[in-house]
Protein backbone atom coordinates (compact mmCIF):
# COMPACT_ATOMS: atom_id res chain seq x y z
CA UNK A 1 0.00 0.00 0.00
CA UNK A 2 1.36 3.38 -1.06
CA UNK A 3 2.37 5.70 1.76
CA UNK A 4 3.24 3.08 4.39
CA UNK A 5 7.01 3.42 3.92
CA UNK A 6 6.69 7.20 4.08
CA UNK A 7 4.68 7.11 7.33
CA UNK A 8 7.05 4.57 8.83
CA UNK A 9 10.14 6.68 8.10
CA UNK A 10 8.50 9.95 9.18
CA UNK A 11 7.34 8.56 12.52
CA UNK A 12 10.78 7.04 13.14
CA UNK A 13 12.41 10.42 12.49
CA UNK A 14 9.86 12.21 14.67
CA UNK A 15 10.42 9.80 17.58
CA UNK A 16 14.21 10.10 17.26
CA UNK A 17 14.07 13.90 17.21
CA UNK A 18 11.53 14.03 20.04
CA UNK A 19 13.30 11.72 22.48
CA UNK A 20 16.97 11.74 21.49
CA UNK A 21 17.71 15.29 20.32
CA UNK A 22 18.40 17.63 23.29
CA UNK A 23 15.96 20.48 23.88
CA UNK A 24 18.84 22.95 23.65
CA UNK A 25 19.25 22.22 19.91
CA UNK A 26 17.73 25.26 18.14
CA UNK A 27 16.12 23.47 15.17
CA UNK A 28 14.43 20.74 17.29
CA UNK A 29 11.01 22.35 17.73
CA UNK A 30 10.83 23.57 14.11
CA UNK A 31 11.72 20.12 12.79
CA UNK A 32 9.09 18.43 14.98
CA UNK A 33 6.46 20.93 13.83
CA UNK A 34 7.28 20.49 10.14
CA UNK A 35 7.28 16.70 10.38
CA UNK A 36 3.83 16.69 12.02
CA UNK A 37 2.52 19.24 9.50
CA UNK A 38 3.64 17.10 6.56
CA UNK A 39 2.10 13.99 8.13
CA UNK A 40 -1.24 15.73 8.70
CA UNK A 41 -1.39 17.40 5.28
CA UNK A 42 -0.97 14.14 3.37
CA UNK A 43 -4.69 13.54 3.89
CA UNK A 44 -5.75 16.62 1.90
CA UNK A 45 -5.75 17.38 -1.81
CA UNK A 46 -5.99 20.55 -3.88
CA UNK A 47 -7.71 20.30 -7.25
CA UNK A 48 -7.37 23.00 -9.92
CA UNK A 49 -9.46 22.08 -12.98
CA UNK A 50 -8.21 18.53 -13.69
CA UNK A 51 -4.87 18.90 -11.89
CA UNK A 52 -4.82 17.31 -8.40
CA UNK A 53 -1.99 17.68 -5.90
CA UNK A 54 -1.51 16.70 -2.26
CA UNK A 55 -1.08 19.61 0.17
CA UNK A 56 1.87 18.06 1.98
CA UNK A 57 4.00 18.51 -1.14
CA UNK A 58 3.03 22.16 -1.42
CA UNK A 59 3.88 22.65 2.25
CA UNK A 60 7.33 21.13 1.73
CA UNK A 61 7.85 23.44 -1.27
CA UNK A 62 6.99 26.54 0.77
CA UNK A 63 9.17 25.53 3.74
CA UNK A 64 12.18 24.73 1.56
CA UNK A 65 11.83 27.97 -0.42
CA UNK A 66 11.80 29.94 2.84
CA UNK A 67 14.85 27.98 4.04
CA UNK A 68 16.98 28.61 0.93
CA UNK A 69 16.05 32.28 0.54
CA UNK A 70 18.67 33.16 3.18
CA UNK A 71 21.49 31.97 0.91
CA UNK A 72 23.48 34.40 -1.18
CA UNK A 73 22.58 34.97 -4.83
CA UNK A 74 25.02 32.62 -6.61
CA UNK A 75 24.23 29.72 -4.30
CA UNK A 76 20.50 30.29 -4.88
CA UNK A 77 21.04 30.25 -8.65
CA UNK A 78 23.05 27.03 -8.28
CA UNK A 79 20.23 25.42 -6.31
CA UNK A 80 17.60 26.52 -8.86
CA UNK A 81 19.62 25.07 -11.75
CA UNK A 82 20.24 21.86 -9.79
CA UNK A 83 16.51 21.55 -9.01
CA UNK A 84 15.74 22.00 -12.71
CA UNK A 85 18.20 19.22 -13.60
CA UNK A 86 16.72 16.92 -10.95
CA UNK A 87 13.17 17.66 -12.12
CA UNK A 88 14.02 16.78 -15.72
CA UNK A 89 15.81 13.63 -14.59
CA UNK A 90 12.85 12.58 -12.41
CA UNK A 91 10.26 13.21 -15.13
CA UNK A 92 12.41 11.50 -17.78
CA UNK A 93 12.89 8.45 -15.57
CA UNK A 94 9.14 8.08 -14.96
CA UNK A 95 8.35 8.57 -18.64
CA UNK A 96 10.88 5.84 -19.42
CA UNK A 97 9.22 3.53 -16.86
CA UNK A 98 5.78 4.32 -18.31
CA UNK A 99 6.64 3.99 -21.99
CA UNK A 100 9.22 1.19 -21.92
CA UNK A 101 8.82 -0.76 -18.66
CA UNK A 102 10.39 -3.95 -20.04
CA UNK A 103 13.87 -2.48 -19.46
CA UNK A 104 13.14 -1.83 -15.76
CA UNK A 105 14.51 -5.08 -14.36
CA UNK A 106 14.13 -4.16 -10.67
CA UNK A 107 11.56 -2.15 -8.75
CA UNK A 108 11.50 1.46 -10.08
CA UNK A 109 11.74 3.01 -6.60
CA UNK A 110 15.15 1.36 -6.11
CA UNK A 111 16.46 2.54 -9.48
CA UNK A 112 15.10 6.02 -8.80
CA UNK A 113 16.82 6.17 -5.42
CA UNK A 114 20.21 5.18 -6.84
CA UNK A 115 19.91 7.35 -9.96
CA UNK A 116 18.80 10.57 -8.23
CA UNK A 117 21.32 10.26 -5.41
CA UNK A 118 24.15 9.71 -7.86
CA UNK A 119 23.02 12.73 -9.86
CA UNK A 120 22.73 15.03 -6.83
CA UNK A 121 26.23 14.03 -5.72
CA UNK A 122 27.52 15.35 -9.04
CA UNK A 123 25.87 18.77 -8.76
CA UNK A 124 25.83 19.67 -5.03
CA UNK A 125 28.61 19.31 -2.43
CA UNK A 126 26.88 20.25 0.87
CA UNK A 127 24.68 17.46 2.22
CA UNK A 128 22.07 19.86 3.64
CA UNK A 129 21.57 21.42 0.22
CA UNK A 130 21.51 17.99 -1.39
CA UNK A 131 18.41 17.12 0.66
CA UNK A 132 16.66 20.35 -0.33
CA UNK A 133 17.57 19.86 -4.01
CA UNK A 134 16.36 16.25 -3.96
CA UNK A 135 12.96 17.14 -2.48
CA UNK A 136 12.43 20.22 -4.66
CA UNK A 137 13.65 18.44 -7.80
CA UNK A 138 11.35 15.46 -7.20
CA UNK A 139 8.49 17.84 -6.43
CA UNK A 140 8.91 19.81 -9.66
CA UNK A 141 9.58 16.62 -11.60
CA UNK A 142 6.37 14.97 -10.41
CA UNK A 143 4.35 18.08 -11.26
CA UNK A 144 5.98 18.11 -14.71
CA UNK A 145 5.19 14.42 -15.17
CA UNK A 146 1.59 15.01 -14.03
CA UNK A 147 1.27 17.91 -16.46
CA UNK A 148 2.48 15.75 -19.36
CA UNK A 149 -0.06 13.06 -18.48
CA UNK A 150 -2.86 15.60 -18.09
CA UNK A 151 -1.99 16.95 -21.54
CA UNK A 152 -2.65 13.44 -22.86
CA UNK A 153 -5.89 13.26 -20.80
CA UNK A 154 -4.46 10.61 -18.47
CA UNK A 155 -5.51 10.91 -14.79
CA UNK A 156 -2.66 11.33 -12.32
CA UNK A 157 -2.43 12.80 -8.81
CA UNK A 158 0.74 14.82 -8.37
CA UNK A 159 2.72 14.35 -5.15
CA UNK A 160 0.70 11.25 -4.26
CA UNK A 161 1.48 8.68 -1.57
CA UNK A 162 3.66 6.80 -4.06
CA UNK A 163 5.66 10.01 -4.56
CA UNK A 164 6.02 10.39 -0.77
CA UNK A 165 7.36 6.83 -0.58
CA UNK A 166 9.86 7.66 -3.31
CA UNK A 167 11.03 10.81 -1.51
CA UNK A 168 11.41 8.91 1.79
CA UNK A 169 13.44 6.17 0.09
CA UNK A 170 15.70 8.66 -1.73
CA UNK A 171 16.34 10.62 1.48
CA UNK A 172 17.12 7.44 3.43
CA UNK A 173 19.78 6.57 0.84
CA UNK A 174 21.15 10.12 0.97
CA UNK A 175 21.37 10.10 4.77
CA UNK A 176 23.08 6.70 4.68
CA UNK A 177 25.61 8.15 2.24
CA UNK A 178 26.18 11.17 4.50
CA UNK A 179 26.82 8.84 7.46
CA UNK A 180 29.27 6.87 5.32
CA UNK A 181 31.07 10.10 4.40
CA UNK A 182 31.39 11.09 8.06
CA UNK A 183 32.60 7.63 9.08
CA UNK A 184 35.26 7.50 6.35
CA UNK A 185 36.40 11.04 7.17
CA UNK A 186 36.67 10.15 10.87
CA UNK A 187 38.58 6.93 10.13
CA UNK A 188 40.97 8.78 7.82
CA UNK A 189 41.59 11.53 10.38
CA UNK A 190 42.04 8.98 13.19
CA UNK A 191 44.51 6.90 11.15
CA UNK A 192 46.45 10.01 10.14
CA UNK A 193 46.71 11.13 13.78
CA UNK A 194 47.96 7.69 14.84
CA UNK A 195 50.50 7.68 12.00
CA UNK A 196 51.80 11.12 12.98
CA UNK A 197 51.96 10.06 16.63
CA UNK A 198 54.01 6.97 15.74
CA UNK A 199 56.36 9.12 13.62
CA UNK A 200 56.92 11.49 16.56
CA UNK A 201 57.53 8.60 18.94
CA UNK A 202 59.89 6.93 16.48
Amino acid sequence: MDGLFFYWIMWMVWVCVMFFVPKAVPFRFALLFHLLAVLLLTRYHLTVYTFTVQLSGLYMFIVLCIAIRRLYLWKTIEIIISCFIMALAYASFHLFVLLDPIWVIIKPIYLQGIFLNYLVLLVIKEWELRIAVLVLGMLFGDCLFAGLLQYQSLPYTALSFAWHDGVAFVLVIQLAWVCLEYITTWLYTHSQNRFLLKEKQG
